[in-house]
C-alpha cells in the first residue's frame, strides 16, 4: 500500500476506525485505509481461509428437497440429473450449500454487491449495446451484498473442482492460489485510480486477446480466438433459429420436451401480454421507447442451466417492424438469494421487495456494461412469482474451461479474477479492501487452503447424490437440451 500511504503524507496520524459498513459518501483517503487496516487486525487473512466444520453442514439431499418446493415437479429429475453429472456441477447447482459454509465462519465487515455464485462458469463474454463483445460477471441469480470475499472463495473453489478432476490436485491447488493472487493485484491496482476510471473499466475482446498472447502458449492464443468466434455468431438469429420453426407462415417456438414447450393456454398468453406492458415499465425511459417497438409474437418454457432447473423461465418471440426483425426475450424466475438468510449487515445497500428487481439492479452495479433489455416483471403465468428478463443468446459465450489444457486455464482464472475485481470495486471500497489484502501471499495461502477443504466437501456431496439416485432416493433423468 506504499502507493497510497504516500499521497497522504507520512506525518498524519491514524484516523479512528470507521464501520465499513455503516458509512455512506465521501471519506478522506487515510479513512479508508484505515477501514482495511483494522479489518487485518479484526480478522486476520490467515483466518479467511478457515474450512467450515463437516459438523451442521447441509445435507445435500435436504437441500435439494427444500428447493422443490414450488419448482416444476417435472422437471426435477433433470435437474437432479445434472446436479450429479460431476463434482462441479454438484458445485454449480448447489450455491445454498456453500452459502451456508460461508456463513458459518468469521467474515469481514467489507461489503459490496456480490455476485452470489461466482463460479467459473458464470462469467464469459456478451454483446454491448455499442456491439462489440465485452467479458463480465454474466449470471446474478443470487446477487446480494455481503463481504467481498465470499465471491472470490467461491471462485477460487470453482476452479479447484473442476480442475482436480482431471486429475492433478496440486494444479487444481494453484488455480485457488492464481485467483486470490490476481484479484488482489487487481484489487491494489484499482485503488490507485480515479473513481471514474474504476466505473469506466472494461474487459474488451482486446484486452482477451492480449492475456491470451502473455500467456506463451499458442494452444490458449488459439482457444481464445475460437471463444471469441463462436460467441460472435451466437446471435439471437442464431437462437430464432434453432428455437422456432415456420408453422402456416407464421413464425413460433417449437415443442421439445422437457427443455422447450410453446405455450398453447390462451389465458396464460393473454397474462404474459399484460406482463411484458408492465415490464416496459421497469426499463430506464430511453430504452422503454426501444421495448415499445416490438409485439410479444409467441412464448413458451424452456429449461436453463443446472441449478435453475425447474423454476419457470419463459422465452418470448418479440417481432419488430416485420418478421424479419425478431429478437427472443428470456425471462427467469428469480427467487431468493442463497445469501438472503446469512447476511445481516448490508451497510448502505438497499434491499428490495421484488426479487428481480434485486437481480437487475445488483447485475448493473456489477457489470461494466448491460443489456438494454434488463428489466423486471411479476406474474407471468402465476401469481406471486417474481422474474427478471433480458434477451436471450445476445453474443453470450466462454471458454470451454473443462475441456481445456492447463495454460488456457490459467489465463482463464486471472481473467475472472481481474473481473471480480474490477465488479466489487464498482459497489464496494477498493482502497479499503486492498489494505486489508495487504500485499503478502496470506491472502493466497488462505484462498487455498479453503478452496481444497470446500471441493473435499463437495466431492462428498456429489457421491451422497449419485448414491441416492442410484438407490431409488432421489429421481434423475437426462436429456439433452437443443
Amino acid at each position: 500500500m506504499d502507493a497510497l500511504t504516500t499521497d497522504i503524507g507520512d506525518s498524519l496520524a491514524p484516523p479512528p476506525f470507521v464501520d465499513a459498513a455503516a458509512t455512506d459518501g465521501h471519506r478522506p483517503l487515510d479513512e479508508r485505509i484505515a477501514i482495511g487496516e483494522a479489518q487485518a487486525k479484526n480478522l486476520p487473512l490467515e483466518q479467511i481461509g478457515d474450512p467450515p466444520s463437516r459438523d451442521g453442514r447441509p445435507d445435500i439431499l435436504e437441500v435439494l428437497r427444500n428447493e422443490a418446493k414450488g419448482r416444476l415437479s417435472e422437471l426435477l429429475p433433470l435437474r437432479h440429473a445434472r446436479i450429479a453429472g460431476n463434482p462441479f456441477a454438484t458445485l454449480r447447482g448447489t450455491a445454498a450449500i456453500m452459502a451456508a459454509d460461508l456463513a458459518s465462519r468469521p467474515s469481514t465487515n467489507l461489503i459490496v454487491q456480490l455476485c452470489g455464485d461466482a463460479h467459473l462458469v458464470n462469467f464469459g463474454m456478451y454483446g454491448s449495446p455499442e456491439r462489440t463483445l465485452v467479458f463480465d460477471v454474466n449470471d446474478f441469480d443470487e446477487t446480494h451484498p455481503g463481504p467481498f470475499e465470499w465471491d472470490v472463495l467461491r471462485l477460487a473453489t470453482s476452479f479447484v473442482s473442476c480442475v482436480q478432476g482431471q486429475g492433478d490436485p496440486e494444479k487444481a491447488a494453484a488455480l485457488a492460489r492464481k485467483v486470490a493472487t490476481v484479484y488482489q493485484k487487481s484489487m491494489a491496482d484499482l485503488a490507485s485510480r480515479s473513481t471514474l476510471d474504476v466505473l469506466y473499466e472494461r474487459m474488451t475482446a482486446e484486452d482477451i486477446k492480449a492475456l491470451a498472447e502473455e500467456s506463451d502458449s499458442s494452444a490458449t492464443v488459439k482457444d481464445t480466438e475460437a471463444a471469441l468466434k463462436k460467441a460472435r455468431h451466437r446471435t439471437h438469429e442464431r437462437a430464432i433459429s434453432r428455437l422456432t420453426e415456420v408453422v402456416n407462415g407464421a413464425r413460433r417456438f417449437k415443442t421439445t420436451p422437457p427443455v422447450l414447450v410453446r405455450c398453447e393456454d390462451e389465458a396464460a398468453r393473454a397474462s404474459f401480454q399484460a406482463e411484458y406492458a408492465a415490464y416496459i415499465e421497469t426499463l430506464p425511459p430511453e430504452n422503454q421507447v426501444i421495448a415499445r417497438r416490438y409485439g410479444v409474437v409467441d412464448f413458451a418454457m424452456k429449461v436453463v442451466g443446472v441449478g435453475s432447473v425447474g423454476t419457470h423461465c419463459w422465452v418470448a418471440l418479440l417481432e419488430g417492424r416485420d418478421a424479419d426483425d425478431q429478437i427472443i426475450l428470456q425471462m427467469k424466475e428469480a427467487t431468493p438469494s442463497v445469501l438472503a438468510p446469512h447476511v445481516k449487515d448490508i451497510g448502505v445497500f438497499s434491499r428490495f421487495d421484488h426479487e428481480g428487481e434485486r437481480i437487475v439492479r445488483g447485475q448493473k452495479m456489477m457489470q461494466a456494461v448491460s443489456d438494454l433489455f434488463l428489466g423486471w416483471m411479476g406474474g407471468v403465468t402465476a401469481k406471486g412469482r417474481h422474474y427478471y428478463a433480458r434477451q436471450l443468446n445476445d453474443m453470450k459465450g466462454g471458454f470451454d474451461v473443462e475441456s481445456a489444457k492447463l495454460p488456457t486455464i490459467e489465463t482463464y482464472a486471472d481473467l475472472c479474477a481481474r473481473t471480480l475485481a474490477r465488479a466489487h470495486a464498482r459497489s464496494g471500497d477498493a482502497v479499503a479492501i486492498s489494505a486489508y489484502l495487504g500485499e503478502t501471499e496470506k491472502f493466497a495461502d488462505a484462498a487455498e487452503v479453503f478452496a481444497v477443504a470446500e471441493a473435499h466437501f463437495i466431492d462428498g456431496d456429489h457421491k451422497r447424490l449419485s448414491e441416492a439416485i442410484a438407490a431409488g432416493e432421489i429421481e434423475a433423468i437426462d436429456s439433452e437440451e437443443p
